[in-house]
């Protein structure tokens, strides 16, 4: 399926990405820490990206991950977006287009794979689970993707270190999705009670606990990876049903409007213990759940995952549930309105990355064509003020003044909350390097949004 951008949008599109990039390789402008995403290696993976279609691009690329691999010296990974797991995304990137970097995709490789069995020893006994033992952002199954894309890109060396890690990481969500009991009733593994919720905000919003269903911190995640592994063929014992028990829980929980299906972002505890005892809470507005909201908790996020896992199991249901859902988004009035300003996580950039896949997996032109728009606007809101043209909306729309001590916006320059994801974003759209009708370019930045 190909891009429907017409030459003289993609032309600024591209032109807006180029300057992106100029402003993140100005050396008089900080980019933040070597080893982050939100830092140097994710201003090495847009790099990366962009050199797929100008290979001049790699040495400024190389500076990057050299810079990052000095720095990386007694740090510790933060799941898949700072320390040696984020360096190894990008230089699994770079690799791709010609930086090959054995030794230290093999070096980086055994430790983030060994970090990921230390990890998964350490996870605590349930009931009940913390967002990291299995999230996208922090948790295992980011890293399980770095640990995918050794195991499938990687040399003999790579493989036999990443797969133990990767098989252990896919068991262990197998695990997450059995149901545990809570009060006498079965509710899914993913719950994450009172005591482990992440901020003192969420522990008196969910005394009893949640059900996440988001991509970033939820269970669709863990979904995507799964079925990307088996698309990919590595599986283990327990991986299809693991795919059904989410994937079925997921298509349970879809509400509806006049516009079609939709996802609240959470569920407490006592909701999924009401309908374990056969009740049905009334469903929430589309609009205080995932309907409107990006890649993190939104409702195209969700449904790539699972269309995903429709294809791996046969479940034509999902498909039909995934792709109305994202067309009720585009079709329900302010569905929009929650985008957080124009990056990846809460904002506009992760909005069309995950409904530019979706497109893509269903090869569903009128989603594509939606997605032409966006960025369209998306490349038309550059801001010749801010440091690298886009800025992350801290704090809520309007906000005039500090939010819970941060400024509304922030010059960023990484891939979930800068500029980087936006020009990743922006560079999904446009047609491959022999232009309109030539070979499609394929992204392999969203792998960290457990996107591809």
């Amino acid at each position: 399926m190909t891009t429907t951008t017409g030459p003289g949008s993609a032309a600024r599109i591209a032109a807006v990405v180029d300057r992106v990039a100029a402003a993140l390789t100005d050396e008089s402008r900080p980019t933040g820490p070597a080893v982050a995403l939100e830092g140097g290696s994710g201003v090495a993976l847009l790099l990366a990206e962009l050199a797929r279609r100008d290979p001049g691009r790699l040495p400024a690329a190389h500076g990057r991950l050299a810079a990052a691999a000095k720095a990386l010296t007694g740090t510790a990974s933060f799941g898949v977006h700072h320390g040696p797991a984020a360096v190894l995304t990008a230089v699994q990137a770079a690799a791709r287009v010609g930086g090959h970097y054995p030794g230290l995709r093999r070096t980086l490789t055994a430790h983030v794979a060994a970090e990921q069995l230390a990890r998964l020893a350490a996870e605590s006994a349930g009931p009940g689970v913390s967002w990291s033992s299995y999230d996208a952002v922090t948790g295992t199954a980011g890293v399980g993707r770095v640990l995918l894309g050794a195991v499938t890109d990687g040399d003999a060396e790579e493989r036999a270190a990443a797969e133990p890690a990767l098989r252990a990481t896919l068991a262990h969500l197998v695990s997450v999705s059995r149901p545990v009991r809570v009060d006498g009733r079965e509710v899914p593994g993913w719950w994450v009670p009172g005591h482990r919720q992440v901020t003192e905000a969420d522990r008196a919003r969910f005394p009893r606990g949640d059900l996440n269903l988001g991509t970033a911190h939820g269970i669709a995640g863990p979904l995507a990876l799964l079925a990307r592994s088996a698309e990919l063929g590595v599986a283990v014992d327990g991986q299809s049903a693991a795919l059904r028990r989410i994937g079925g829980w997921l298509a349970e929980r879809a509400d509806r409007d006049a516009y079609g299906p939709y996802w609240e972002r959470r569920l407490p505890l006592d909701d999924e213990l009401a309908r374990a005892r056969g009740e049905r809470p009334p469903p929430s507005s589309p609009h205080a759940g995932a309907a409107g909201a990006a890649w993190c908790y939104g409702t195209v996020g969700i449904a790539g995952g699972l269309l995903r896992a429709a294809r791996v199991t046969g479940e034509e249901t999902w498909s039909r549930l995934a792709l109305a859902s994202a067309h009720a988004v585009l079709a329900r009035p302010g569905s929009l309105d929650g985008l957080k300003g124009p990056t990846v996580c809460h904002g506009e950039a992760g909005f069309l990355q995950s409904l530019w896949r979706l497109g893509q997996q269903a090869a569903d032109q009128a989603l594509l064509e939606h997605c032409d728009r966006l960025a369209d606007r998306l490349a038309a809101a550059w801001d010749e003020q801010a440091d690298y043209g886009y800025r992350h909306l801290a704090g809520p729309r309007g906000a005039t003044g500090p939010q819970h001590g941060r400024p509304p916006v922030e010059d960023n320059p990484g891939i979930l909350e800068g500029a980087a994801g936006v020009a990743a974003a922006l560079l999904s759209v446009l047609p491959g390097p022999g232009g309109p009708g030539g070979e499609q370019h394929e992204p392999v930045w969203d792998r960290v949004l457990l996107l591809s």
